[in-house]
């Protein structure tokens, strides 16, 4: 290992690590979920230190936390707002859904606010077509639109458009 990794929060993450994790290559996935736990993201100092402590190189290790979905490398907001993209939400619209939370929030898809409240991410397909288009926010909400999205993220409400109309979606969230 480099002098410039050898930092004081890597030997944190070392010590974290080891309490938990017996040093097998095998355990890889369910440190870096422990350390995703604890930090909230995969700090580039906690995959040093589980390389170091697995006695893995660190790119198996940065390797395996890029391919995975449930793992992030950067600091997440406190409240996830998950938008699908799969087929059946995007005939129902889920790109224009995607659009008004980037707007209201100031954000693009894989974001996170300034304020640290916030992240929204489009995912490929969450596997509830029956619902499209769906949003997820601490629980799955169905047939959105966007004005249920605005309602959702507390933004203002407005009169229902006419594509909302057209879809015949005046749902409150969650309905």
């Amino acid at each position: 290992m480099s002098d410039d990794r050898s930092t004081a929060s890597v030997v944190r993450w070392r010590k974290e690590i080891t309490r938990h994790f017996e040093p097998l290559p095998e355990t890889l996935i369910p440190a870096l979920q422990h350390v995703q736990r604890q930090a909230g993201y995969l700090p580039r100092e906690a995959m040093t230190a589980v390389a170091q402590h697995l006695r893995v190189p660190e790119s198996k290790v940065f390797g395996v936390a890029s391919f995975y979905s449930l793992f992030h490398m950067k600091p997440r907001g406190r409240t996830q707002i998950t938008v699908c993209r799969g087929t059946a939400c995007h005939v129902r619209g889920s790109a224009r859904l995607l659009t008004e939370l980037e707007n209201a929030l100031e954000i693009r898809a894989g974001g996170t606010t300034a304020d640290m409240a916030y992240s929204l991410e489009a995912v490929a397909c969450v596997g509830a077509c029956a619902l499209a288009p769906i949003v997820i926010m601490d629980k799955v909400y169905g047939r959105q639109t966007t004005a249920s999205v605005r309602k959702l993220i507390g933004g203002p409400t407005q009169p229902v458009g006419p594509s909302d109309q057209r879809e015949g979606r005046k749902r409150e969230p969650g309905n």
